[in-house]
């Protein structure tokens, strides 16, 4: 990989000062995930990486975990890059005068006119994204975009972007369906935008000339939005957590507990019943047991006398308390244990109450459906003049158009482990080259994760109508990303894909 993207770079400074502008009309940011372009990159209701700060910041307000990713290396190349490369170097070394190396050159580029060639290099990235804030730093971000065209015979059109930015992002929660966030960027560029004829190409020998690089550094900021309505809800948006019912039965209770006995309110409890002695009664009114141990008056027979009465009385309270001694003592009730209630609410006697609980709206409980957006640049400034590469850079790259990004995503399947979803995204709104070819990206995800170590994802899409495919492997720390994706370099009337098939390895804690 190292010759290829080292050959592209000594191409792309051997530019003489008269080559023409670039015909290239290719739509790019400041940064594209891999993941994103698999899925036709269509990530702006997505944003739920690392690489929402330059997608759509208003993810950070909703991130529902810490991310460290640093990335070694991610490159791609487009399948026939190298030959080229190959050819026009023979071609350039062919004897003769200088005319016939650039009739060999120009042969060459013949046999690829309608191709588009190229590739990109990232290198030593580090972000560390979590719930509402999050910073990227990305030293190397290399994108290299080859054409031939025949304006004035046969010719090379190139273009060159190396990036280096640092970013800061803020995201928070406006309420439960609506977020907002925001990404402050340094770029710092070095550009080549150049299309070079076949006699240039043959003759220039000042291959590692720095003064072919344009150079600046531009401050901007992005402003995202995140809206989450209830249109489609699956599930009622709130659920129902506890339920308390003064009409129910008591539950059950544990073993080592017992419940209190209800008593009607009309009944009296028998104090004499634990009471172990009999009650003394007076002579004058004696008293009688009753079959359930208390003692009635008893009522003096006329026909007896008084005395008679009296020691009857006494003989049968005396009975009384020889049948109370032996029967068994009843044991004292124990204390009865309840467990406290949390106080909810007051809930009057036949109704119940529910607490309401808001769903969260990441996890898609009743909220398959977000809507997404993105103004990127909205200063829309120009770049500043840098001369940390170029010593002698008199020209600055061509100044980043503010767009807008529009998109929706809608899960079809939420569960535990498997999530499948598909999304639709408009980007670019407001460039001066777009089309409405350019500005569609459509994909569909299909994410799997087992486990937190092990995790997967696989998905598709079309970018500016061209076919993508990528996936995600994540084992432990060790991640990899592998990507197939078209994008649209030429214009309505000469169509040119970009195609390229990058990987990308690194660490994600």
């Amino acid at each position: 990989m190292k010759p290829i993207i080292y050959s592209l770079v000594v191409l792309s400074l051997a530019l003489p000062a008269t080559a023409a502008q670039s015909l290239n009309t290719k739509l790019s940011g400041s940064y594209s995930s891999l993941r994103a372009l698999g899925m036709g990159n269509a990530f702006t209701a997505v944003a739920d990486d690392y690489s929402l700060l330059y997608y759509n910041p208003a993810g950070l307000a909703r991130k529902p975990y810490n991310e460290v990713q640093v990335t070694l290396v991610g490159a791609g190349v487009s399948s026939k890059t190298l030959t080229i490369m190959d050819d026009i170097k023979k071609a350039s070394d062919t004897p003769g005068t200088d005319n016939d190396k650039a009739q060999a050159v120009s042969d060459a580029l013949e046999n690829y006119y309608g191709q588009s060639l190229g590739g990109k290099l990232q290198a030593l990235e580090m972000f560390w994204v979590r719930k509402g804030w999050g910073i990227g730093l990305i030293p190397i971000d290399l994108t290299i975009d080859m054409s031939v065209n025949r304006q004035l015979g046969p010719a090379l059109d190139l273009n060159v972007k190396g990036d280096t930015s640092i970013a800061f992002g803020w995201g928070q929660s406006l309420n439960r369906e609506v977020d907002i966030g925001v990404t402050a960027k340094f770029l710092h560029r070095v550009a080549v935008e150049q299309s070079v004829s076949a006699l240039e190409l043959a003759t220039n020998s000042d291959v590692l000339s720095e003064d072919r690089f344009k150079e600046g550094t531009n401050l901007d900021f992005d402003i995202g939005f995140m809206w989450t309505p209830g249109w489609f809800a699956k599930t009622a948006p709130k659920e129902s957590t506890s339920t308390v019912d003064t009409m129910a039965p008591a539950p059950a209770t544990p073993d080592n507990e017992k419940a209190e006995p209800i008593k009607p309110e009309n009944e009296k409890a028998d104090p004499k019943a634990l009471d172990p002695k009999p009650e003394e009664t007076k002579p004058e009114e004696p008293r009688k047991p009753n079959a359930e141990g208390d003692a009635t008056p008893v009522v003096a027979d006329p026909a007896k006398p008084s005395d008679e009465v009296k020691k009857e009385a006494t003989a049968e309270a005396a009975e009384a308390d020889v049948k109370k001694a032996d029967a068994p003592k009843e044991a004292p009730a124990e204390p009865v244990v309840t467990t406290p209630v949390e106080n909810t609410g007051t809930v009057k006697l036949g109704e119940s109450k529910t607490e309401e609980k808001v769903s969260d709206v990441n996890s898609g409980d009743g909220y398959p459906l977000t809507l997404g957006m993105t103004v990127h640049n909205v200063i829309a400034g120009g770049f500043s003049q840098s001369t940390m590469v170029n010593k002698n850079a008199t020209d600055v790259p061509t100044k980043i158009e503010r767009t807008i990004d529009v998109g929706s995503q809608y899960r079809f399947y939420d569960g535990e482990d498997l999530k499948v979803r598909a999304m639709l995204d408009f980007h670019n709104i407001l460039h001066p080259n777009v089309t409405v070819r350019k500005a569609t990206h459509i994909g569909v995800e299909f994410d799997y994760s087992p486990s937190s170590w092990f995790k997967t994802q696989f998905r598709g899409g079309l970018n500016q109508m061209y076919m993508t495919a990528g996936a995600t492997f994540l084992f432990g720390v060790l991640n990899i990303d592998l990507v197939t994706y078209g994008e649209e370099v030429g214009t309505d009337a000469n169509k040119i894909e970009n195609r390229v098939m990058a990987a990308k390895l690194g660490f994600n804690f």
